[in-house]
């Protein structure tokens, strides 16, 4: 099983069956590299559900169709889901998701890394 990937937009590893994705700093996420994103994610999975730790604090700009996407169909295979946030910007971001994600996927935005892995350990299986 492969356990890193990485793209243009993001960077993953698996780590105990924990999914972490770490945005890099581009100039703009829109709809293609939500597509692109979420399809790797998905490839890296293999098909099983999962929590995942998204660390967004270098995402500056991401469009509509990019953020409806992420937050839709951004969702499979997803366990629960804590982002790594830098307010106020990301902070922003992880609202909009949290309050247009129709799941009842646990999330939560936190500040501390120590702190979202607290949060996603009681759903590691």
């Amino acid at each position: 099983m492969k356990r890193t990937h990485e793209n243009n937009y993001t960077i993953y590893f698996l780590s105990n069956e924990l999914l972490h994705i770490i945005y890099k700093k581009v100039p703009l996420i829109d709809l293609k590299a939500a597509q692109l994103i979420v399809r790797d994610r998905m490839h890296l999975q293999e098909g099983r559900e999962m929590p995942v730790l998204c660390d967004i604090r270098e995402v500056w700009n991401i469009n509509k169709a990019a953020r409806d996407y992420l937050a839709r169909e951004g969702s499979l295979w997803i366990k629960a889901l804590a982002f790594l946030i830098d307010p106020p910007v990301t902070d922003d971001l992880s609202i909009f998701y949290m309050d247009t994600h129709p799941s009842k996927i646990p999330m939560a935005s936190f500040v501390s890394k120590s702190e979202a892995l607290a949060f996603l350990a009681k759903y590691i299986a």
